[in-house]
């Protein structure tokens, strides 16, 4: 007799293999001044969208899954090493901080933006511990070599936040670990609500 479960468990497992593997987190070196920004910091440490009081930001929009983020990683902390002092070096995980990735509406990855004084300028130069440099190295340079520039854009409204949460819920290690209750609980709180809509409950 044909069992579902024993086709479905195995091609699951092999998945659950290949994510975990290519999400596999790059470790950042201990002594490194590259900045971790994150949903809940982000805001509070560029203060990007009052114009950058705490000076420029050069930041690195990245997926652990990605390629040519992790080829790239090592360089941005020598970056952060070489303008220490000068410019704040900084990266986000846009997988585990959706909040700010669609905040900046980060399409593709590496994204790179310099952010100063309410401006945020694309870098789409080479991706060497020189040209990096040299596009960080003074405003008139990246005013200049900015391959388009924008407005920062203002932080997530209230709803925004709260679904970027939901978000950032469904992709969390319980969510991937026990995904059949999370859809019965789900699945339930659907049901209740139709039920309470249905009844006038409340």
């Amino acid at each position: 007799m044909f069992s579902i479960k024993r086709f479905v468990l195995p091609i699951l497992a092999v998945l659950g293999i290949l994510s975990i593997s290519l999400t596999e987190a790059h470790e950042f070196r201990q002594d490194s001044k590259l900045r971790i920004l994150t949903d809940e910091t982000f805001e509070h440490d560029t203060q990007a969208s009052t114009g950058s009081t705490t000076g420029p930001w050069f930041v690195m929009f990245y997926a652990p899954w990605c390629g040519h983020c992790r080829k790239l990683l090592p360089t941005w902390e020598d970056l952060a090493d070489e303008m220490y002092g000068q410019v704040n070096v900084a990266a986000v995980d846009v997988t585990a901080n959706t909040e700010v990735g669609s905040r900046f509406t980060i399409k593709r990855l590496p994204t790179l933006y310099m952010i100063n004084h309410g401006k945020v300028y694309r870098y789409a130069g080479q991706r060497t511990l020189e040209a990096l440099t040299e596009f960080a190295s003074s405003p008139e340079v990246y005013t200049a070599k900015a391959a388009e520039t924008l407005d920062v854009p203002a932080p997530s409204s209230g709803l925004k936040h709260a679904w970027a949460q939901v978000e950032k819920l469904l992709q969390s290690k319980f969510v991937r670990d026990h995904p059949i209750i999370v859809a019965l609980c789900f699945s339930g709180s659907v049901f209740l609500l139709m039920a309470i809509t249905a009844y006038g409950i409340f």
